[in-house]
C-alpha cells in the first residue's frame, strides 16, 4: 500500500462487510429464531430453518475475521498520532475478536447437535445464554476499544473531531448496555432504552466512520 488513503478506505470496506455480516446474523437470524425463555419454540424455529441457522454463524465468523484484520491498518492509521495508544486500541480489538470467536462455539454446538439428533428434543436455552454473556464481555472491551479509538480519532490531523466524539459514543454505548445485561436481573425493564441508545450512537459512530473511510479515507495523503 502506498498510503494511508488506500489504508484508510480497506478499513471502511471492512467496516462496512462488518455491518452487512453483524446486520444478518444479529437482526435477521438471532432475532427471527431466539424466543427467549422458550427453547421448544427456539429450536424448532433452528431445525426448520436449519442452512438459515448456519448463514448466520458463517456471517458471524466473517464479521470476527474481518474485525480481527482491521487491527492492523488501524494501528497503521494512529500509530503517528500517538503509537502507544494505538497498539493498546488493536491489541483491545483483537482480544476482542479472540472473545467473540468463544461466543460463536455455542452457537456452532447448537448446529452439530442438528446433524446427530433432532433438536426440538431439546429444551435448554444454556448454549445461548453462553453466547450472550461471553458476547457482551466482548462488547465491553470492544466499547474501551471505541474510547480509545476515539481518543485517536480526536487528535489525528487526518479526520474530523467530530468522528471522535460520535465514536466515543458509540464506546459508551455498548459498555453501559453490556455491563447492564451482565449485571442487573431486571436488565428488561430498561432493554429498550439501553439497546435504542447502542443502536442510535453505533449507527452515528460507526458508520459515520464507515462512510468517511470510504468516501474520503483521509484528510491528506500521507507516504509509508
Amino acid at each position: 500500500m502506498k498510503n494511508i488513503k488506500t489504508i484508510a478506505r480497506l478499513t471502511g470496506l471492512g467496516y462496512l462487510i462488518i455491518f452487512i455480516t453483524g446486520f444478518f446474523g444479529n437482526f435477521y437470524v438471532l432475532e427471527n429464531m431466539v424466543v427467549a425463555g422458550d427453547g421448544i419454540s427456539t429450536f424448532e424455529n433452528i431445525t426448520n430453518n436449519f442452512e438459515t441457522y448456519n448463514y448466520g454463524i458463517l456471517s458471524f465468523i466473517i464479521m470476527v475475521l474481518v474485525d480481527l484484520l482491521l487491527s492492523w491498518p488501524l494501528y497503521l492509521i494512529f500509530k503517528e498520532t500517538n503509537n502507544k495508544i494505538a497498539l493498546i486500541s488493536s491489541i483491545l480489538r483483537v482480544i476482542n475478536a479472540c472473545i467473540f470467536f468463544v461466543a460463536i462455539k455455542s452457537l456452532i454446538e447448537i448446529s452439530l447437535v442438528n446433524s446427530t439428533q433432532d433438536l426440538n428434543s431439546m429444551f435448554s436455552m444454556q448454549p445461548f445464554v453462553t453466547f450472550n454473556l461471553v458476547w457482551n464481555y466482548g462488547l465491553i472491551v470492544f466499547g474501551i476499544h471505541l474510547i480509545l479509538l476515539s481518543k485517536l480519532l480526536y487528535k489525528s490531523d487526518l479526520f474530523p473531531k467530530l468522528l471522535g466524539l460520535l465514536i466515543l459514543l458509540s464506546g459508551i454505548g455498548y459498555i453501559v448496555d453490556s455491563i447492564a445485561q451482565i449485571s442487573i436481573n431486571n436488565y428488561s425493564q430498561y432493554k429498550d432504552y439501553l439497546e435504542s441508545f447502542v443502536i442510535v450512537s453505533g449507527v452515528l459512530g460507526e458508520f459515520s466512520l464507515t462512510a468517511w473511510l470510504l468516501l474520503k479515507g483521509v484528510n491528506k495523503v500521507v507516504e509509508n
